[in-house]
């Protein structure tokens, strides 16, 4: 009831007349070195026009957590050293599209977090804050013992998209999925796996128009997105990690490794903790990594013949009989004779003959069936503040 309700508000809060409309977005998304970053906002409106657009951020240096105790310090990083800054960029009640950005120096270990405000003559609206991360690492912490301190080889994941105004490792995540991205051993600098990651999470949740990330653009603050370190080699269906990515990881809900070999990616069944491959160069990159995060971050099983049919997401699009079909389809209002064989795996789902992610690689695919079920039993979960 709380997820149909909140569906059915979203598009009238959305069309309020006179609320302007604001994204805002950093670019680029990630870069663990000395680099310019420009924050961007984007707002419309089209009854009084855009009068005002302000982007605040608060800019400090990104520290490990202190652990209570002895104990390890926290891999998700807090923030010391603030100072805040921002800009105002002034319009004549513009009823298109305007634009206002703001423009960082990011240095060794910057942790940087903004929000942006549209302004009509009467009415105003802000875009979600967000936390990101840039410039060198921290790779080590301090640990305090009654005989002194000690410095020990450590590292944070770092926020590419993280959904806050208050990092810190005692924010609580519990009602966002955590997706981690690391590089493959073939990728041939930390560099080059930070260029490859834009172009495959920009469109998952900002810019691409194709049916298949519908549902990850309209619940894209849903979704923390962070970047990890080295550590991570795939090829096929064996992944390894070791550290740091082996500790790091353990921040994430699920670890997609980007890698630039071809070879065809896999991933675990997992709700949680789980992870999989996704090749950068393909052209539907997005795509391939939507489907494998489709695994390890949902539990759904391929619906293809050939692939793995098995599933441990709730509830279940590939089941082991016509009858289960029948009785799971019965529960989630879908018409039984839309189950179908997989092949000859003995294995069934509901089909309804249009194309979907688990099964049809193509960007016109969708979640669909017993897929989108599981979906939004699983957005269920974060909007209640559990995700896992």
């Amino acid at each position: 009831m709380r997820l149909l309700l909140l569906s059915v508000l979203l598009p009238l809060f959305a069309g309020c007349a006179g609320t302007p409309r604001i994204t805002a977005i950093h670019d680029p998304l990630y870069r663990a070195e000395n680099h310019s970053s420009t924050i961007t906002a984007r707002a419309t409106e089209t009854r009084d026009g855009i009068a005002e657009i302000t982007i605040e951020a608060v800019v400090g240096e990104l520290t490990a957590c202190s652990g209570s105790g002895f104990s390890l310090p926290s891999l998700i990083p807090c923030r010391t050293g603030a100072s805040a800054t921002g800009v105002v960029c002034t319009f004549a009640n513009v009823k298109t599209e305007v634009a206002c950005s703001l423009p960082l120096g990011l240095t060794d270990r910057r942790l940087v977090t903004y929000r942006a405000t549209a302004r009509t003559a009467r009415r105003s609206a802000s875009s979600p804050s967000v936390t990101y991360a840039g410039g060198a690492p921290l790779t080590q912490a301090r640990i305090a013992f009654p005989f002194g301190t000690i410095t020990v080889p450590w590292e944070t994941a770092r926020p590419v998209i993280w959904r806050t105004d208050a990092p810190s490792s005692a924010t609580d995540r519990g009602d966002k999925i955590d997706w981690g991205f690391v590089p493959d051993a073939d990728m041939p600098t930390y560099r080059a796996f930070t260029d490859d990651l834009q172009p495959m999470v920009l469109p998952l949740f900002y810019t691409d128009t194709n049916s298949f990330s519908t549902w990850t653009r309209v619940w894209k603050d849903v979704f923390n997105v962070w970047a990890g370190p080295t550590g991570g080699d795939g090829e096929g269906c064996t992944r390894t990690f070791a550290a740091p990515a082996s500790t790091v990881r353990a921040a994430f809900d699920g670890t997609a490794i980007l890698h630039r070999n071809a070879f065809r990616d896999c991933a675990s069944i997992s709700l949680g903790g789980g992870a999989g491959t996704a090749q950068t160069n393909l052209a539907d990159a997005p795509w391939v990594l939507l489907h494998e995060a489709g695994h390890f971050l949902f539990g759904l099983g391929d619906e293809y013949v050939g692939g793995g049919n098995s599933s441990i997401s709730d509830p279940k699009n590939v089941v082991g009989s016509k009858g289960s079909c029948e009785s799971t389809s019965t529960t989630f209002g879908l018409p039984t004779s839309q189950c179908v064989q997989i092949g000859s795996s003995g294995t069934w789902r509901n089909d309804d003959g249009q194309d979907t992610t688990m099964e049809d690689r193509t960007l016109s695919s969708d979640w669909r069936t017993l897929s989108s079920k599981a979906l939004g039993n699983h957005l269920s979960k974060c909007i209640n503040g559990a995700c896992y």
